[in-house]
């Protein structure tokens, strides 16, 4: 594979996260990553380093998704609760979390580095995620 190849798989694999995450969601951005990353990984090293890093950062966001995911649904519990607890003494409770706007953060945080990363990776440069689990080594 030459270099303009190289530069240009790293910038898709970079990408893939948003491609797929906009496709779907939960998921979509680690099987955009991965599917992209397992085409050319044993053509370029170049190319292997950079879909590591694309697929580490895009499973830390799903695991950051996943924990807010859970927090959120222990709130809405909690506060359903207390509304109904509320309801029943003829108080009422209304109450806002606002758990959900982080996914939108997430997403927002995606885009960014996943935009830095494939720019760098379109000069050539390795990029490393800031904020990222080292899972797939």
């Amino acid at each position: 594979m030459n270099q303009k190849e190289e530069r240009t798989w790293g910038t898709l694999v970079h990408l893939g996260g948003i491609i797929g995450m906009a496709i779907l969601p939960t998921v979509g951005n680690i099987i955009g990553v991965l599917v992209l990353w397992l085409i050319k990984r044993n053509e370029s090293k170049f190319v292997d380093d950079q879909g590591k890093e694309a697929i580490n950062f895009q499973i830390t966001l799903s695991i950051a998704a996943v924990i807010i995911n859970i927090i959120n649904n222990i709130s809405l519990g909690l506060w359903s609760l207390a509304n109904f607890w509320r309801h029943t003494r003829g108080d009422f409770f209304e109450f806002s979390w606002g758990w959900t706007d982080l996914i939108g953060v997430i997403w927002i945080i995606n885009v960014i580095f996943s935009v830095i990363a494939a720019v760098k990776a379109n000069n050539g440069i390795s990029y490393k995620y800031p904020l990222s689990l080292r899972i797939v080594k």
